[in-house]
């Protein structure tokens, strides 16, 4: 579902809309110093992989034999329905992968699994990645994974607050205790620069990290004034009282890509067809839930664990496989300002031709 009119970065090699391109020499190894440093990354969250009853998706014996057993690391959000959808409609097989699920509290836990060869492919948010190569971690980013809707206050990742926290937008974050589920990361960066930009002071906002599931309770008790919250969780707040008080993925660009599906570059090196086959199954994948928001809200209760009914409330992301090459570097400008980056990221390494 790509959005005309917008800079595009194209990953898909048999996308109609862009042509083939000839593939960069890529690093084949990571020094093991290189990756213990990967362990200190906040992604979503911290947590070790797991390969839960639920997440992988087994296969007829038979089958296996000509298939590639492919892992993919990702974390139980409502953003990731469109890998369920494609295990589902056989898009993965169809491409001559056997995908297994393996899922993780965040991509604290991914990026490393990627590096090593546990996993073949992971699913991070931009700025963990950006934070990755920032670095030296060698990790490409083989596709987008999610969006925003474009909808203040209607989008999938925001910040809630309780209507007696005195909050009504950005600026009245200064002085306040903002729960995030990751410190120095996405949330900082996007709520800083939401602060900033309606006139206040980003340094004089407080963050606490906590993991999703903890924020409504969280605000409930009082614990902290606001949280940064994604689905289903977010409506979850809303449906006790809630009231989102900023939106800082559109206050940063229009369609906003949040999170990235990623590989290894000794995975690129060493496996490129493999990588292009993952990359056409994802793009039917994207496809059929944009197009099938019932199937979407089904498979969601499964793998997230939410009920139906907050399953046909929760909002969704937008799915396409093209990057938003401008709103990427607008992120990578906001978290250098912003203290999370050392250096200006270097967007030809990140990507995959």
């Amino acid at each position: 579902m790509p959005c005309i009119g917008r800079k595009k970065e194209t990953l898909m090699p048999h996308l109609l809309s862009a042509a083939p391109s000839a593939r960069r020499p890529l690093l084949a190894t990571a020094s093991a110093a290189v990756l213990a440093g990967a362990l200190l990354l906040t992604g979503c969250g911290s947590g070790s992989p797991s390969s839960p009853g639920g997440g992988s998706q087994p296969a007829d014996q038979s089958a296996d034999a000509a298939l590639d057993q492919v892992n993919l690391g990702l974390i139980p959000i409502t953003d990731v329905a469109p890998v369920y959808l494609g295990i589902q409609e056989g898009y993965f097989e169809d491409e001559g992968i056997q995908l297994s699920v393996q899922l993780a509290q965040g991509g604290a836990a991914i990026v490393p699994a990627v590096m090593t060869g546990e996993y073949q492919f992971g699913y991070s948010n931009v700025v963990s990645l950006l934070i990755a190569r920032d670095k030296g971690l060698p990790i490409t980013v083989v596709s987008n994974g999610s969006s925003s809707t474009n909808v203040a206050g209607k989008d999938v990742t925001e910040v809630a607050a309780l209507p007696d926290a005195g909050i009504e937008n950005p600026a009245d974050l200064v002085g306040k205790t903002v729960a995030v589920n990751a410190l120095n990361n996405f949330a900082d960066v996007t709520i800083r620069n939401a602060v900033e930009q309606a006139g206040g002071n980003p340094d004089d906002v407080d963050f606490v990290e906590m993991p999703y599931p903890n924020m409504p309770a969280a605000l409930e008790r009082g614990d902290v004034d606001a949280a940064w919250t994604t689905e289903p969780f977010r409506t979850q707040i809303l449906e006790a009282g809630g009231e989102i008080v900023s939106s800082p993925m559109t206050d940063l660009t229009q369609d906003f890509d949040s999170a990235f599906y990623f590989t290894s570059e000794q995975t690129m090196q060493e496996n490129p067809e493999l990588v292009e086959r993952f990359q056409r199954a994802l793009e039917k994948s994207f496809q059929f839930a944009a197009e099938n928001d019932d199937e979407v809200r089904t498979v969601i209760q499964d793998y997230a664990k939410i009920t139906p009914e907050l399953a046909e409330t929760v909002v969704m992301s937008r799915w396409y496989p093209e990057i938003n090459r401008e709103g990427l570097e607008k992120l990578g400008s906001a978290a250098v300002k912003y203290g999370v980056l050392k250096n200006n990221p270097d967007y030809e390494a990140l990507i995959a031709d």
